[in-house]
């Protein structure tokens, strides 16, 4: 059986304030930058590959990640050696946030002063209310789940192909890589919600605390079939 170890990351603190970021692209704050080095270097794993948001919160440091990792990689190696190959940063749009429409970007006071009782609406069933302009939670599912299916059809593909040439056929006991996924909140917990099987539970984007730069541990293992089956890891946070 295979088993791809997706480690997701959540962006840490940004640019701009007390807004609600969905589409607006805002970069890290240093404390964000801090927040997300420190989480990472918290997992003693091998990387075996990145993906990332296109938005500059996530895309900025997983390219970091991937030139530390890199450097890292490099140290102590014989002159004569070859260089090891940097890990490639594979962006995908569809990690990006929930488009939060004509609240994209805008203060949280002055939206529930605007709006409150449409705001107060949304987060108590996203499923029935969608913000003004905005994009409806069921096609933002979609969009992530299909963004996942992606990631793991590829990763799972090379890990057979990996496993094949390590042993001159295949081994479905043996292969098994770390990913990580550096993207947002409204992800992360549409994520979770599939791994526990509650997805459209009312609440969980609202109830459930995701602390900025919190790293939540998916495994997927998939049988000789294909089917895959998921397994949630209690996330672990990096907020000082």
């Amino acid at each position: 059986m295979k088993q791809l170890r997706l480690l997701l990351l959540r962006h840490g603190e940004c640019e701009g304030g007390a807004i609600l970021r969905g589409r607006v692209d805002v970069p890290l704050s240093e404390k964000g930058w801090r927040q997300m080095s420190a989480a990472v270097a918290a997992q003693a794993t091998v990387c075996h590959g990145i993906y990332s948001s296109t938005s500059r919160r996530c895309a900025e440091f997983a390219k970091a990640f991937a030139a530390e990792l890199h450097s890292s990689a490099s140290v102590g190696i014989s002159l004569d050696a070859p260089a090891p190959s940097m890990l490639k940063v594979n962006l995908l749009e569809e990690l990006q946030e929930i488009a939060f429409g004509d609240w994209d970007g805008c203060l949280l006071d002055d939206l529930y002063q605007r709006d409150g009782e449409r705001m107060a609406a949304y987060w108590q069933n996203p499923w029935e209310v969608t913000p003004p302009n905005g994009e409806a939670m069921a096609s933002f599912e979609a969009r992530i789940d299909g963004a996942i299916a992606q990631i793991l059809d590829k990763e799972f593909a090379l890990l057979a192909m990996d496993d094949e040439q390590a042993h001159g056929e295949f081994n479905a006991s043996a292969p098994a890589a770390n990913i990580w996924v550096v993207t947002h909140g409204g992800v992360i917990r549409h994520l979770m919600s599939r791994a526990l099987g509650a997805v459209k539970t009312l609440g969980f984007y609202s109830q459930l605390a995701l602390p900025v730069a919190a790293v939540v541990t998916i495994n997927v293992l998939e049988d000789e079939q294909g089917k895959r089956y998921w397994r949630l890891d209690w996330p672990s946070g990096h907020c000082e």
